[in-house]
C-alpha cells in the first residue's frame, strides 16, 4: 500500500508543480487533486486488504461521492450543476452499483448474473433520463428509452441463451 500513496503523492505533486510552473496560480489543479485523493481513498482498502474490503470501498464511494462532486464545484467555479445534474447520475448510479454487488453475491449463474446486471443497467439509465429531463425541463433526446429497451432486449436474449443451454 505505501509503493501505491507514494506513486499518488508524487502524481499530486507533479499536477502542484506544473499547475504552478504553467499558469503561476491554481487554476486546474483541483480537478486532478480532488480526484486523485478520492480515488486513493476508495481503492487503498482494495488494494491493503483485498477483494474482502470491497463493502468498505463501495461504502466510502457510496459516502464520498457528493462531497467530491461539491469540491470540483466550488474549485472550478462553474456554476451550480451538483444538485441538479450530477446529483441524481451519482445517486442512481451509486445505487446501481451496489445493486450489482449485492446481484453478483446472491446469483450463482453467469448467465443470470449478466442478464440482471444488462436489466437493472437499462432500470437505472431510464431513471437517470427521467430524472434529468424532470430537473432540467428541456426536452432531449430518448437516449433514457432506447438504452433500457436495449438493455431488456439483451437481458432477454441471455435468459434465452441460458435456457437453450441447458
Amino acid at each position: 500500500l505505501w509503493a501505491i500513496s507514494v506513486f499518488f503523492f508524487i502524481a499530486i505533486f507533479v499536477c502542484v508543480v506544473c499547475n504552478m510552473a504553467i499558469e503561476r496560480e491554481m487554476t486546474w489543479l483541483v480537478y486532478p487533486v480532488c480526484s486523485l485523493i478520492f480515488a486513493w481513498g476508495i481503492f487503498a482498502p482494495l488494494i491493503y486488504r483485498g477483494t474482502r474490503y470491497l463493502r468498505l470501498s463501495l461504502g466510502l464511494l457510496s459516502a464520498f461521492i457528493l462531497p467530491y462532486l461539491l469540491i470540483l464545484e466550488q474549485g472550478t467555479h462553474s456554476g451550480n450543476w451538483v444538485i441538479p445534474i450530477a446529483f441524481p447520475i451519482a445517486f442512481f448510479s451509486v445505487l446501481y452499483i451496489w445493486v450489482i454487488y449485492g446481484v453478483v453475491n446472491k446469483i450463482r449463474n453467469p448467465w443470470l448474473v449478466s442478464s440482471a446486471i444488462i436489466a437493472s443497467g437499462g432500470v437505472f439509465s431510464l431513471c437517470i433520463y427521467l430524472a434529468l429531463l424532470l430537473l432540467s425541463g428541456y426536452t432531449m433526446f430518448p437516449w433514457g428509452w432506447i438504452s433500457f429497451g436495449s438493455a431488456l432486449g439483451l437481458s432477454l436474449l441471455l435468459l434465452i441463451a441460458a435456457r437453450i443451454r441447458r
